[in-house]
C-alpha cells in the first residue's frame, strides 16, 4: 500500500532479476522520479536466503506505521535449482521468507513461516498491506489448491493477517475466480481500495475496487488498457510523490522485457496510458517481480550512502557544493538546481557529523523574498566563511537589470538564520569602474592566509581576487587584481595553500558539456601568475559520470588529507534528454597529493 505523504522524496524498489545465478534474491533499485531508476549495490543482491528453497522471487516491502520499521517478504522460490514449473506450481514451498529493518540499510536475518494451507502447491507473490481500522497488517498470496468440488488445482489467492509478521491467523481464501488468479496488489486512496491482480488464465491484469478489506466488499472496474495489455504479471502501483498521479508496473514477462510503467491520473476511471520505450528507465538489471516503497530523504541518502556508487552524497538535484567543516561538524552548501535556465531562488544547507547521512538543515536564504532586497532570483553557486564566531555566507544572484551580482549574509550559526547585506557586494558595474576583466560575477571562494587575512576568489570568463575588509562584508577594492595563468578558465576558481605554493583549481567548458572538468595550476604568490599544470578531475564515460566540475576541496584540520566536493548529470543519465547542465547532483572523492607535491588527479 502506498499512501501519498509529501515527507517522501524518493522510492526504493526491491525485486528480483531472473532465473540465472544469484538471479532470485533480493534486489535494490533507487528512485528520485519513480521513472528512472539506479541499481543499487553495483547491482548484486542485497538479501539473500539460505532457507528452504534457498533463493527467493516477488519481493515485496512495507512500512510499519507505528513500529518505526520495514518488512520484506518474499515468495521462497528457486527456479534455477532446475526443479521445474510444475514442481513449483503442484508441489513448491509453502512458506514466506521474511526480513526486518529500522533503516533500509541494515537487515536481520531472515525467517521463514508457514502459510500455505495445506496441501498447497505454493505461496506466490506474498504482499501486505496495514488495515488501519484492525490495527494488523492483512498479508495474502497466491496457492493452487485443489479442492473437493475440483478435478484439478486452481490458482486463488489467501490471506493471513499479522502484527508482527511472526504470528498470523489462519489463512482463509480471500480471491477466487472462475479462472486461475496470481499476483494481487492493493493500494488505499480516500477511503476506497484499489486491487490488481493478474488473471492466469488470460495473462492480463485485472482491477477491483472496495470500501474495505474484507474480500466481499471488491466489485469489478473497468480498465481497458490494462485488459489489452496480454503477458504481463506481478504489477505494482504506487503514488508519485509530487503530484496527484499513480504509477502501476507489471512484468513482461512473456517478452522477457521486464516492468513496463503506466500512469493514472484517476484511480477510479480505470484509465491508463502506456509509457513509450526511452520515457522511462529501469536499470542495467532486468527489473522482475517486486515491490514499490516511497521513501524520505533521509532514507534516500542513507541508501545512498551503504549501496550507491560511493560518489554522489545529497539525493536530489544540487550543485556547486562548498564543502566545510566548523567544530566537529561538516557542511554542504549547494546550489538547489532542476530549474530551466538555473532559475532556482532558494539556497539550502546541510550538514553530517561522519560526511555520509546528511541532514537538510533547510532554506536559508530565498531570493524570490524579501530575504535579499537587492536579488530578483537565480540563486547559485555560495561559499562560507567564518570568523570572530559569525559566519559569512556568500552567494549568486540576479539584479533587477539581469546582471549577476555577489551577495553576502551573516549569521551566529552555520545553518543560520542568516541576514543579507542590503546591497551586493560585488557587481559588474563594479568591474567596470576599477578596470577588471569580467564575464559575468559569480562564483565565490574564500581563501584565508595563516595570518587570518580573508581573500575572495570569483569570476566567470576571467578569473579575479581580492581582499575582503576586517567585517568580512566589504572588499578593499584597491587589492582587486584578474588572475593569469588560468589555463581554459570558465568559473568556479579555488586555492588551497600546500608546501609553501598555492594550488589553483577552476572550472573549464560549460556546465552544460559533458566534458565540464577543473584543470589544476600553482603559484608562489598568491596573486600568481599561475603555471597551469594539467586536468585533476574530468569524467568518466563508461561509469556514466559526465559534467564533472564546479567543485570546494575541503583539508581536513590539522591533517594533510583532503577533499573535493563537485556535481555532476543527474543519473541515469536517460532521465532527462534535455538541460543536463540545470538537472545535476553532488559528489565528493578524496583528493591527494603525490610526492612531488602536486595535485593528482582524482580517480573516479
Amino acid at each position: 500500500m502506498t499512501v501519498y505523504n509529501s515527507k517522501y522524496s524518493g522510492y526504493l524498489l526491491v525485486h528480483f532479476i531472473g532465473e540465472q545465478l544469484e538471479g532470485e534474491q533480493v534486489y535494490f533499485s533507487y528512485s528520485e522520479d519513480g521513472l528512472h531508476w539506479k541499481d543499487l549495490n553495483a547491482s548484486l543482491p542485497v538479501l539473500r536466503s539460505e532457507l528452504g528453497e534457498k533463493g527467493v522471487r516477488d519481493p515485496f516491502i512495507v512500512r510499519s506505521p507505528k513500529e518505526d520499521k520495514f518488512y520484506l517478504i518474499a515468495t521462497d522460490l528457486r527456479i534455477a535449482n532446475g526443479k521445474g514449473w510444475d514442481t513449483a506450481v503442484n508441489a513448491g514451498s509453502r512458506d514466506i521468507i521474511v526480513w526486518e529493518s529500522a533503516d533500509l540499510v541494515h537487515w536481520s536475518s531472515p525467517w521463514a513461516v508457514t502459510l500455505g494451507v495445506p496441501g498447497a502447491g505454493c505461496v506466490w507473490a506474498p504482499e501486505a498491506i496495514y488495515d488501519e481500522a484492525a490495527d494488523e497488517f492483512l498479508v495474502f498470496w497466491a496457492s493452487a489448491t485443489q479442492e473437493p468440488q475440483e478435478i484439478e488445482r486452481k490458482q486463488k489467492i489467501y490471506s493471513a493477517r499479522t502484527r508482527d509478521f511472526c504470528s498470523f491467523t489462519a489463512p482463509e481464501k480471500y480471491i477466487e475466480r472462475d479462472n486461475h488468479i496470481i499476483d494481487t496488489t492493493i493500494i488505499a486512496q480516500n477511503g476506497t481500495y484499489y486491487r490488481y491482480s493478474k488473471d492466469e488464465t488470460t495473462k492480463n491484469i485485472r482491477v477491483e475496487k472496495g470500501t474495505s478489506l474484507e474480500k466481499d466488499s471488491f466489485t469489478n472496474l473497468s480498465a481497458p488498457a490494462l485488459e489489452e495489455l496480454l503477458g504481463v504479471e506481478g504489477p505494482q502501483i504506487f503514488k508519485l510523490n509530487d503530484r496527484e498521479e499513480w504509477c502501476l508496473i507489471v512484468d513482461r514477462f512473456a517478452e522477457g522485457k521486464g516492468y513496463l510503467p503506466l500512469l493514472t491520473s484517476d484511480l477510479e476511471s480505470g484509465e491508463f496510458r502506456v509509457l513509450p520505450e526511452g520515457s522511462f528507465d529501469l536499470g542495467k538489471t532486468k527489473k522482475r517481480h517486486g515491490g514499490v516503497l516511497p521513501i524520505t530523504a533521509d532514507e534516500c541518502s542513507r541508501l545512498l550512502v551503504a549501496f550507491g556508487d560511493g560518489h554522489q552524497v545529497l539525493p536530489g538535484q544540487f550543485a556547486d557544493p562548498d564543502l566545510v567543516k566548523f567544530g566537529d561538524c561538516y557542511y554542504l552548501y549547494p546550489t538547489t538546481d532542476g530549474f530551466t535556465g538555473w532559475s532556482g531562488t532558494q539556497f539550502h544547507a546541510f550538514s553530517s557529523a561522519d560526511m555520509r547521512i546528511w541532514k537538510d538543515e533547510g532554506v536559508i536564504l530565498d531570493l524570490a523574498t524579501e530575504d535579499v532586497p537587492w536579488a530578483v532570483g537565480s540563486a547559485w553557486a555560495p561559499a562560507i566563511a567564518s570568523k570572530n564566531d559569525k559566519y559569512y555566507y556568500y552567494f549568486c544572484g540576479k539584479m533587477e537589470s539581469g546582471e549577476c551580482a555577489i551577495g553576502v549574509a551573516v549569521a551566529e550559526t552555520p545553518a543560520g538564520p542568516f541576514r543579507a547585506q542590503p546591497q551586493p557586494l560585488i557587481t559588474m558595474e563594479q568591474m567596470k569602474r576599477l578596470g577588471i576583466a569580467m564575464g559575468q560575477t559569480i562564483d565565490p571562494s574564500v581563501f584565508i592566509e595563516d595570518d587570518g587575512t580573508a581573500y575572495m576568489l570569483f569570476g566567470n570568463a576571467h578569473p579575479a581576487i581580492v581582499q575582503f575588509g576586517e567585517d568580512m562584508v566589504s572588499v578593499i577594492e584597491d587589492t582587486m587584481k584578474n588572475l593569469v595563468g588560468l589555463h581554459d578558465f570558465r568559473e568556479a576558481v579555488t586555492v588551497l595553500r600546500r608546501g609553501g605554493q598555492y594550488h589553483f583549481t577552476w572550472s573549464c567548458d560549460d556546465t552544460g558539456s559533458e566534458d565540464y572538468h577543473v584543470n589544476y595550476g600553482t603559484a608562489e604568490h598568491l596573486y600568481g601568475p599561475v603555471t597551469y599544470r594539467y586536468p585533476v578531475l574530468l569524467k568518466n564515460k563508461d561509469k556514466d559520470m559526465l559534467g564533472t566540475a564546479h567543485h570546494s576541496i575541503l583539508q581536513e584540520p590539522g591533517t594533510d588529507k583532503y577533499l573535493i566536493a563537485y556535481h555532476r548529470f543527474v543519473t541515469p543519465l536517460t532521465r532527462f534528454t534535455q538541460g543536463k547542465g540545470y538537472h545535476r547532483e553532488v559528489c565528493i572523492d578524496p583528493l591527494n597529493f603525490g610526492e612531488d607535491g602536486l595535485m593528482q588527479q582524482v580517480k573516479l
